[in-house]
């Protein structure tokens, strides 16, 4: 019969004085590996849930002509339309940017929209959404935020 190293383990260690100190190398690795995950799934985990909801939206920039009063309530109506996420003017009033879901609407049926709400608009242009906002950011950390 073999001699068991296992079965005294823990009486050679009582003799001998060896104590246990501080974490298994195995709960160390589990532990650091747990905290880079988290880390990295709290960085990485918003960003792509923002890319999935925006994934699919155009921002399309249009010139108004016209009354403002107009436009306001053309604006308005625009905004009830199915796949328009959100319809901005901007403060002279001439420039709408209208921002839409590109699997339920596209540019062509929008400014059919204008021509018959008899609004006067052009397409300026057409580009994505989170590129759109990504020139913004650029813009204002280029002039300071003013």
């Amino acid at each position: 019969m073999s001699y068991d190293l296992e079965k005294y383990r823990e009486k050679r260690e009582r003799v001998l004085g060896v104590k246990k100190r501080g974490l298994e190398f195995g709960r160390v690795v589990t532990i650091l590996s747990l905290a880079i995950l988290l880390g990295l799934g709290l960085v990485v985990i918003p960003r792509a849930i923002a890319f999935l909801q925006n994934r699919q939206l155009e921002d399309a920039i249009y010139k108004l002509s016209g009354e403002r009063t107009g436009a306001e309530q053309v604006l308005a109506e625009l905004k009830k339309q199915e796949g328009v996420r959100e319809v901005v003017l901007d403060p002279h009033g001439s420039r709408v940017v209208v921002t839409f879901n590109k699997e339920k609407l596209d540019t062509a049926r929008i400014s059919a929209f204008f021509l018959q709400q008899g609004a006067q608009a052009v397409l300026l242009n057409e580009v994505g959404h989170s590129q759109r906002m990504h020139t913004m950011k650029k813009e204002a950390a280029a002039t300071g935020g003013r």
